[in-house]
């Protein structure tokens, strides 16, 4: 009718300034994938981590950065690395404590390992592994390796334990057992609670992923002055195992000895790519004798 207003036009002109404005932020605002409430991509799943890219190839003529993204620390840039067959990597203390411990205030057994449960080594190189031993009067612990499908078993060793809390380290010959590069394989640590009774076991297990290292990262690692140097450069690499092992002798070392080793190894443990942190100040314990190694596949 003449002169009657559009409903548009009764609108406070200042009202309708702030809804542009809001449409405008809206569009500039990337948005969001829509994913169900409790189903990550499946990127994020099983603690993966949220990196883009390859960090062991950084951008031509810039150096690697010090500080990694998705949790990396300075000694350690975690690669893109998800555990095979989407499994999930067991760790922890899930498995409670053993029956004979009812006593004992209950602590978890703990591999320390990156929360993917992945883990790189050198193709062709030994390999230490750490854990964390709680009190435990069980007296043997037990270490194999099998392939990816867990149907062969490739390596054994038992291992005597002492009820001493800590973080035990134990050291395995792969370069024995002719393992391939870029290949996945698992690994378990067992306390055998019971040895008449291997169900009532507790455990931990993970996975190494043995790579060959590169001409230029030899390089780098032999032109390295200092161990602590050699652990930063396996680590910004993704090389989990030396790294770690080097950081250990370094703190344990009475020559080689550096501060900056503990401080690297509590970023490390504490890191978003671990997470840790509540072994960053335990003490390091003599390892026990081994016994009854048997290599099952040489």
């Amino acid at each position: 009718m003449p002169g009657q207003k559009s409903p548009l036009s009764l609108i406070p002109i200042g009202f309708a300034v702030l809804v542009a404005i809001a449409i405008v932020s809206r569009l500039s605002t990337p948005l969001q994938a829509s994913t169900p409430t409790g189903e990550l991509p499946r990127h994020t799943r099983l603690g993966e981590l949220l990196t883009q890219g390859d960090p062991l190839d950084p951008p031509p003529d810039q150096p690697s950065p010090l500080q990694g993204s998705a949790g990396g620390t300075r000694f350690y840039q975690p690669p893109l690395l998800e555990p095979p067959l989407g499994e999930i990597p067991i760790n922890n203390g899930i498995r409670g404590k053993c029956p004979v411990d009812a006593e004992i205030p209950p602590e978890p057994l703990i591999a320390l390992m990156p929360s993917s449960g992945v883990g790189l080594t050198p193709a062709g190189e030994s390999t230490t592994f750490f854990i964390y031993l709680p009190s435990t009067s069980a007296l043997s612990g037990e270490f194999v390796l099998q392939d990816e499908t867990g149907i062969e078993q490739l390596y054994q060793m038992m291992v005597e334990l002492t009820n001493t809390p800590g973080i035990m380290r134990f050291t395995v010959p792969l370069q024995e057992l002719n393992l391939k590069s870029g290949e996945y394989y698992r690994w378990y640590f067992s306390i055998l609670c019971d040895p008449s009774d291997r169900a009532a076991d507790l455990f931990v297990s993970g996975w190494i992923q043995p790579m060959d290292v590169s001409p230029s990262l030899m390089a780098d690692l032999e032109n390295a002055a200092t161990p602590l140097e050699r652990a930063e450069i396996y680590g910004k690499n993704g090389f989990w195992y030396p790294n770690l092992e080097l950081l250990a002798d370094i703190q344990q070392s009475p020559t080689n000895f550096s501060p900056e080793a503990k401080i690297g190894w509590d970023e490390l443990l504490s890191s978003e790519a671990v997470n840790l942190d509540s072994l960053v100040n335990q003490p390091f314990i003599e390892c026990c004798e081994m016994e009854n190694q048997l290599l099952l596949n040489p």
